[in-house]
């Protein structure tokens, strides 16, 4: 069947409407709500800098050519919802976060504020996906809670980290909990204040996040501390949130 079609349009008509939109996604940024709006922007958009191609005539010669399936592209779809319903747990727990609290939590001795938002996040994305051990297999962008630490003052907060499995674990994105609300780095619409509080406080950043990720070659479990191994274990429901007092163990 694939051989068959030669418009984008009957790349649609194949894969269905909601299977179409999620693998659309991956030839354009420019997407709409209906399929005719989006065959309108895909087919008078190029898709390479060089201009040979446009992102419908791409779309189209993928299928053609077995790279786009109905499977592949229903895999997108049943993704994207994850992400959806990821999005919407994590604001049912983001909206009852006291900000400045967390903050102070986060760089108190007694981080035990801080352990019971990062359980609550932990738990949005158990809920959401039925465990926390990801393989590359069967997953591709995925966000999960995680602890940033600066690399230079060793400044803490929580986060949501975006990783792209297929790729070894790649971070494509992260998403702060400061104390001013929750803010994406890189966004450009972001308030110049804010992006000076992340850049000024953060950056450079590492990060370890709450959920077991197959073959990630990004991140340095050994060179974990200590402060950041107990808020994950308390999220992870492997230890006690109590009163943690990291100057004591010093």
């Amino acid at each position: 069947m694939s051989g068959k079609v030669k418009s984008l349009h009957g790349v649609y008509k194949a894969l269905g409407r909601d299977a179409f939109l999620a693998a659309a996604r991956i030839y354009s940024d420019h997407v709409q709500k209906t399929v005719e709006a989006t065959l309108s922007e895909m087919e008078s958009r190029w898709f390479d800098t060089g201009h040979t191609i446009t992102q419908a005539d791409k779309m189209v010669r993928d299928f053609q050519n077995g790279y786009l399936t109905r499977e592949s592209a229903e895999e997108l779809l049943a993704q994207e919802k994850l992400q959806r319903q990821f999005a919407e747990n994590m604001n049912a727990v983001l909206k009852n976060v006291h900000f400045v609290r967390l903050e102070s939590s986060c760089a108190s001795p007694n981080k035990s504020y801080a352990g019971e938002v990062l359980k609550q996040m932990h738990n949005a994305f158990m809920k959401t996906y039925g465990t926390d051990y990801l393989d590359g297999s069967s997953y591709e962008f995925v966000s999960i809670p995680a602890v940033i630490r600066s690399c230079q003052t060793g400044k803490l907060c929580l986060g949501i980290v975006t990783l792209d499995l297929q790729s070894s674990g790649e971070h494509w994105g992260t998403d702060f909990l400061t104390p001013y609300g929750v803010a994406a780095q890189g966004d450009p619409n972001m308030d110049a204040s804010l992006q000076a509080y992340i850049r000024d406080n953060f950056i450079p950043y590492d990060y370890w996040y709450t959920a077991d990720v197959e073959n990630d070659i990004h991140i340095d479990l050994d060179e974990m501390p200590e402060s950041v191994a107990d808020l994950i274990a308390v999220a992870r429901g492997e230890q006690q949130n109590e009163e943690f007092d990291y100057v004591m163990k010093l």
